[in-house]
């Protein structure tokens, strides 16, 4: 499914929680290396133990975050999709007509069968 947001744009279900899964997983890789490499070898003082709590805290968040919004944005193409449950890319009258279609009768005359 896909919604409209305030300018108009579409967007599909979990596009949010992949973009704040994007942006945790790269600030993970500018806070987490350096006091990782503290804390392994034995001398962390206190700034570099909570840095490398935070670290780990985003890049938890953000693995979950990414993988909540890939399966949001997944459980749509497990589904069937049939004409009562399609959702149109464009709208109906931005589409072209096709010149060499059957004009529509509407109900004047019986289709043809």
């Amino acid at each position: 499914m896909r919604h409209t947001l305030e300018g108009g744009t579409m967007m599909s279900k979990g596009t949010w929680q992949i973009a704040v899964g994007g942006v945790a997983l790269a600030a993970t890789v500018f806070v987490l290396p350096t006091p990782l490499f503290h804390v392994a070898s034995g001398n962390a003082d206190a700034g570099a133990v909570g840095f490398f709590v935070l670290g780990l805290a985003l890049l938890a968040a953000g693995l979950g975050s990414l993988g909540f919004g890939l399966y949001r944005r997944s459980r749509d193409l497990k589904t069937a999709r049939s004409y009562a449950t399609r959702e149109p890319s464009s709208l109906d009258e931005d589409r072209p007509v096709n010149p060499y279609g059957i004009p529509k009768s509407y109900g004047a005359v019986p289709p043809l069968t």
